[in-house]
Order: structure tokens, then C-alpha cells, then sequence
């Protein structure tokens, strides 16, 4: 990770602008002074005020917000089992359980069933395999006054009814701040390989079809994981079940590791997560895809 830094005075306070930016790969620098390449999750920053902080503030010193993760999976045995952990809301760990507003009509072989309902070792309805089981359910709730002390708060995703054609979503889809959804464009083949792929929807908001919301009260948002990647339907939209990534294990010190891998009781290693059926596109190759 680079830093850049410039130093002036902001009346009698001597402070600076700090520019953060990976060294893979492309980054798009924004009038928050920092670009937003996160392991996993890469997602356009919207436009907002240079980022100043006195002088002594260090990278890493913006509030981090604990959150209740509530967890429900299937044992190696399989039986169910459920817990919660109160933990700093990191972003590794935000993307396990920020996908899905409640409510969300998830796809099963009976029928649309509300996220909220589902339960592990149920069976859901997949766009790319069929009948696959459910094996994992995480939720947790993002409260409007903490998650404001951050820099960049989470935002949620409205997609309004047949937006993306005919029930596509219907009714009206509300996606968590780390959901993605399945992105088809011919520009995937020239840097994928793939006809599709998965990016994050929140770099498709327009503020029409697809509107960004401020959390402005407390709202549970969940996420679920199966025994690979597979495409979901929600509210009749392709999204992606839960996935840390192929690199997720290189992305984190041993410790952190081990104590992401304690919210899923079914897996001994990060290869449980199972193969990626597709690959994923950062927010700024979802935009220079659709200027073209």
C-alpha cells in the first residue's frame, strides 16, 4: 500500500491530505482523497471533500463501529448450529453478512422464500446449477449513527421494479453495501475472458432505475453461502452467494484468518469455500465498460 501526503494549515492547525492506493493494478484516485481497492471488494467512491486529518492521524485511525454477527450453518456433522460474535467491523468480515436487506424474496424449488425466513440445509434455486443446499446464513445490522463516524458509510442499493426488464427485480430489490450482482457486457471478454461476471452493485447505481440509500435507521442486512459460488436470485436479479475470494487466505494475517474462519462451522480451511464459477470486475472496470 502507497501513501502520498500533502501538509498544510487549516486555520491555526497544521494538518494533512493523506492518498492511499495499492500498487495492483488500477486505481482511480477521487475528491475523497482515496481509492477504495480492498481485497475482495473494489467499489467506486462517490464524489465527496478532500479527506484532511491533523498531522499526528495515522491511516488507520477512522472509528471502526463493532457490529453483532449473527451466524446459523451446518456442522461438519451436519446439524445446525447458531451463534454471535461481537466483533470490529472490518471490512473481510462486513462482506460475509451485507448482501440482502430484509425482506429480499430469495428463489427455492417451492417458491420465493424472504431471506429472513431461510434456514441452512435448505434447498435454494440457483441460475447456474439448479437445486443447490443452503449451508450458511449470516446477518447482522448496520446502525445509521455509528457506521456515519466512517469515511465512506456503507450505502444501500434500491433497484426498482422491472428496472432490469420484466420482473427483473419485482417487487422492488434492496441490496446491502456488499452484494454483487451478475454484470453481462461484451467488455468482459477482453478482460475476463468470461461473457459475464460478478461486480458490485452499488457501481450501477444511476440514480433512476438504481438508487443509493443512506442507512438512516437500524437495518439487518444478511448474506448467504453455499457449498461454491453459484448465481442466486433474488427478487428475480442474478446475485452472487457468499465468497470470500480465491485470495482471501493471502489478504489476512494468520489471526485474522482463524477468526473469520470461526463464523463458518462447516469449514476447516479457506478451500471449504469451494471453487469460483465466475470471476469478479472492480467498480471502475464496471464504469469504463459502460462509458464505451
Amino acid at each position: 500500500m502507497n501513501r502520498e501526503t500533502l501538509t498544510g494549515r487549516a486555520g491555526s492547525r497544521q494538518v494533512r491530505a493523506v492518498f492511499l492506493h495499492s500498487g495492483g493494478g488500477p486505481c482511480r484516485y477521487d475528491r475523497t482523497g482515496r481509492t477504495d481497492r480492498m481485497g475482495t471488494h473494489d467499489r467506486l467512491m462517490p464524489p465527496g471533500k478532500w479527506q484532511i486529518r491533523p498531522l499526528h492521524a495515522g491511516p488507520g485511525d477512522e472509528p471502526m463501529p463493532r457490529r453483532r454477527y449473527e451466524v446459523s450453518g451446518l456442522c461438519p456433522d451436519g446439524y445446525p448450529q447458531h451463534f454471535v460474535r461481537a466483533l470490529p467491523a472490518e471490512p473481510h468480515i462486513d462482506e460475509a453478512f451485507c448482501a440482502f436487506a430484509h425482506g429480499t424474496l430469495i428463489a427455492t424449488p417451492g417458491g420465493p422464500v424472504a431471506v429472513e425466513d431461510l434456514h441452512p440445509g435448505m434447498m435454494l434455486s440457483t441460475a447456474d446449477a439448479g437445486a443447490r443446499r443452503l449451508i450458511w446464513v449470516g446477518s447482522t445490522v448496520l446502525m445509521p449513527m455509528t457506521d456515519a463516524l466512517r469515511p465512506m458509510p456503507p450505502m444501500l442499493t434500491r433497484l426498482t421494479a422491472d428496472s432490469l426488464g420484466r420482473g427483473r427485480p419485482m417487487p422492488d430489490l434492496i441490496l446491502g453495501p456488499r452484494a454483487r450482482m451478475l454484470f453481462r457486457h461484451p467488455g468482459c471478454h477482453d478482460i475476463l475472458g468470461t461473457g459475464a461476471a460478478f461486480g458490485p452493485a452499488s457501481a450501477l447505481v444511476d440514480g433512476m432505475a438504481l438508487i443509493g440509500l443512506r442507512v438512516t435507521r437500524p437495518t439487518r442486512v444478511f448474506h448467504l453461502a453455499l457449498e461454491a459460488q453459484h448465481i442466486l436470485l433474488a427478487n428475480g436479479v442474478e446475485v452472487e452467494s457468499y465468497h470470500p475470494g480465491e485470495n482471501a487466505a493471502d489478504l489476512m494475517d494468520p489471526a485474522a484468518g482463524l477468526r473469520f474462519l470461526a463464523l463458518f462451522p462447516h469449514l476447516c480451511g479457506f478451500e471449504g469455500f469451494g471453487p469460483m464459477s465466475l470471476p469478479r470486475l472492480t467498480a471502475f472496470e464496471m464504469e469504463r465498460m459502460r462509458a464505451v
